[in-house]
């Protein structure tokens, strides 16, 4: 989902958030409601599927906010029935930590959709495959 979109929906009860906004930007205005939050920041990098891309100043996922968004999804896998995950356009950086949970869970994601941040994906699945063992 986009950051636009999760400022203005409000949220169903047992729905928690993701929250993904780039480096230099403020957090995004969220309604009331959600059960539960996490944010990060962090930039668009995808060096595994773009090896040669200009990062230059820009931020990619770390291990630790990796490693936290993981340990918060499996919490709030506990206590709530949907996950919401948001990023600038709803399109890549989300959709790589949407794969992520897909696949350590075993839920559906679309096979055809091509744009999920690699980068995203592989260091959220790290983080996940270690939190769902440290249960």
């Amino acid at each position: 989902m986009s950051q636009a979109m999760a400022e203005i929906i409000t949220p169903t009860p047992g729905a928690a958030l993701i929250s993904i906004t780039d480096s230099r930007q403020p957090i995004a205005k969220l309604r009331p409601g959600w059960s539960a939050i996490h944010r990060a920041s962090f930039d668009d990098i995808d060096a595994i599927t773009f090896p040669d891309g200009d990062y230059r100043g820009l931020r990619a996922i770390s291990e630790r906010q990796a490693g936290l968004m993981a340990r918060f999804v499996v919490a709030a896998s506990e206590t709530n029935w949907t996950l919401i995950i948001h990023c600038k356009y709803g399109v890549s950086r989300s959709a790589g930590v949407a794969k992520a949970v897909a696949q350590v869970f075993g839920l559906p994601f679309p096979a055809d959709y091509q744009e999920a941040n690699e980068s995203v994906c592989q260091a959220v699945t790290r983080a996940l495959l270690k939190a769902r063992h440290a249960v």
